[in-house]
């Protein structure tokens, strides 16, 4: 299949946020391994359309954000199917969860909501590392494919995506190191987290149901799933943890957790106490990045002042570099005795027989015959050029009276 074809499976006119699902079923529990097949630059997003004679580019992340009221756009696209080509192994693009492959099923979905309000955006910067208007919800690490079904229920919260204890951990220790650095002596000395899970990380995720009680076949492994999908297998994904966190956190309530776990387990097992953990530490993450409001606010204020001083410190020196070119030529003009002397343009006043003389009478006899014309326009410069435009008229030999 081109890659173009496979293009078409990321069919998504929605804004929708999405995320990938894992379980867990007595497999170990990986963190994050890396994948050596994925070629990255230090961000991880598409830019232009590379030239024609190159075969082969690395894209970097926009400088802004995206417009949440665009549509994906099919540079996006076709760069996600690529990726994920490589990054699984992929023949086609397939839903994460459900492993269907048909296109017409299939969606891109986002794991941080593509429609996320500006004030959220700039929450997420201040708490994962990233400069201001710098969170691209169009980033690899924040899309994947889901089929249509599955899409639909994890827009509508009945499903999130949990990473294991250590990844938490690791999660919950970056935003909070990140903090202490916007609040400490150096606030621009941040590590983002896009230098701690790469597009090269893969990392398990399990599917925890909030509310999804769907029955859905797994086309590859061929197997059927119920809620509350404890048997469904850990699935690996490129989607960045902490992405999945923001998009987890606000999901799970902490006063749900118990009630979530016991959807799933018996009370005091191993695979209980494992779970209520993850979910007890997602919640106090979601915690510790909603105590950052007020401050990613005022960050987000002093960053955009900073930014819109220097557009306008900008303008002001394009206006006034304008302003000395106006005065310079003024200047010189003055120093060279006066106004500016102007090109005369031909004209017909002069006794030169000239095309420009004649172009003009052509346009205003077009119905004369040339030899007539030219008796006309000499006439006329006579007159014109005379002390005394009623001397007679002297033909000049050669061209006959009319």
């Amino acid at each position: 299949m081109s890659l173009l074809a496979e293009s078409s499976y990321l069919d998504s006119n929605r804004n929708p946020e999405s995320s990938y699902a894992d379980s867990d079923n007595g497999h170990p529990a990986r963190d994050v391994t890396e994948s050596p097949d994925v070629q990255e630059s230090s961000q991880d997003e598409y830019m232009g359309t590379p030239p024609r004679h190159r075969t082969s580019t690395i894209y970097s992340t926009p400088t802004n954000r995206s417009e949440p009221k665009s549509s994906i756009s099919a540079r996006t696209r076709l760069e996600l199917a690529k990726f994920c080509k490589s990054f699984y192994d992929w023949d086609k693009p397939l839903c994460l969860v459900t492993q269907k492959d048909s296109a017409a099923m299939l969606q891109i979905s986002h794991v941080v909501q593509r429609s996320s309000k500006k004030n959220d955006l700039t929450l997420y910067e201040y708490c994962l590392g990233l400069d201001y208007r710098h969170f691209h919800v169009d980033s690899r690490r924040n899309l994947l494919y889901l089929s249509s079904e599955i899409h639909s229920s994890f827009d509508a919260n009945e499903w999130i995506l949990l990473p294991n204890v250590s990844t938490l951990d690791e999660v919950k220790g970056h935003i909070a190191a990140v903090i202490e650095s916007r609040n400490g002596p150096t606030p621009n000395i941040v590590s983002s987290y896009q230098l701690k899970w790469t597009l090269k990380s893969r990392t398990t995720y399990t599917f925890v149901t909030l509310g999804c009680k769907e029955t859905f076949f797994r086309a590859r492994d061929i197997s059927l799933h119920h809620y509350p999908y404890s048997d469904l297998p850990l699935l690996e994904s490129h989607v960045s943890p902490p992405l999945a966190v923001i998009n987890a956190g606000p999901k799970c309530k902490r006063e749900d957790v118990e009630s979530i776990v016991l959807r799933r387990y018996s009370p005091k097992t191993k695979e209980y106490e494992d779970l209520e953990r993850r979910l007890t530490l997602l919640c106090d993450i979601w915690s510790l990045i909603v105590d950052a409001k007020d401050a990613a606010t005022a960050w987000g204020k002093s960053e955009g002042g900073q930014s819109e001083g220097m557009g306008k410190r900008k303008r002001d020196e394009s206006e006034a570099s304008q302003t000395s070119g106006r005065s310079t030529r003024s200047k010189t003009r003055a120093q060279q005795g006066g106004e500016r002397k102007r090109k005369r343009t031909p004209n017909s006043s002069g006794a030169t027989l000239t095309e420009y003389a004649l172009s003009h009478l052509e346009k205003r006899q077009k119905g004369e015959k040339w030899e007539k014309r030219i008796q006309r326009w000499v006439v006329e410069s006579t007159r014109a050029s005379s002390l005394d435009p009623n001397l007679p008229l002297e033909v000049p030999p050669g061209i006959a009276s009319v």
